[in-house]
């Protein structure tokens, strides 16, 4: 496994040319570790949002997607709370 941080706002030539691989790796993480079934996620479903609290989509969406991370964390690598907060 090769792991690259590639721009994806504006999508970078390497982004673009990676993103097909890189979302069927993720698919199959859902599949076997979620017991997603093979039509979840679409690719229409995966939402990029730049990280930064000047964007409004990520600034709308935080607190949200924190609590789905501490509640990933914990069922899945068994993190206490405390090392789930906000700035982790």
């Amino acid at each position: 496994l090769k792991v690259r941080v590639v721009r994806s706002s504006p999508p970078s030539s390497q982004f673009k040319a990676t993103f097909q691989e890189s979302y069927q790796v993720y698919k199959r993480y859902q599949m076997v570790i979620h017991k997603d079934p093979p039509d979840k996620p679409t690719i229409n479903q995966v939402r990029l949002v730049p990280v930064s609290f000047e964007d409004p989509q990520f600034k709308s969406s935080f607190n949200q997607s924190a609590t789905l991370f501490a509640k990933y964390q914990m069922a899945i690598h068994k993190d206490t709370p405390s090392d789930c907060g906000e700035n982790e």
